[in-house]
């Protein structure tokens, strides 16, 4: 079964803090990673400094790096399958 490909949740927080569009982007990457990596961990990592995002996972070790069109303060989340859904959370919220 594809990882990813469930129900999505952010929390509070996330929603809050987050512009839509960065949002949107993350969710984007993560369900469109099946088609360039085999193998799709099941915590995908999300550093965003400045208008840098950098997306890692470390099952099958994989990081890419995005230019954002916005700047946002230095923040860490991290994005979840838990099978029946997906949380995408803040670090310091886990």
């Amino acid at each position: 079964m594809k990882k990813f490909n469930n129900l999505i949740f952010t929390t509070r927080a996330v929603k809050e803090e987050l512009p839509q569009e960065v949002l949107l982007f993350i969710v984007g990457l993560v369900q469109n990673m099946h088609k360039e990596v085999k193998e799709v961990d099941y915590l995908q990592v999300f550093e965003i400094e400045g208008c840098t995002l950098t997306h890692k996972q470390e099952i099958k070790k994989k990081k890419k790096v995005y230019t954002l069109l916005t700047t946002i303060n230095r923040c860490k989340l991290f994005f979840i399958d838990s099978g029946e859904y997906s949380t995408l959370m803040f670090s310091h919220e886990y």
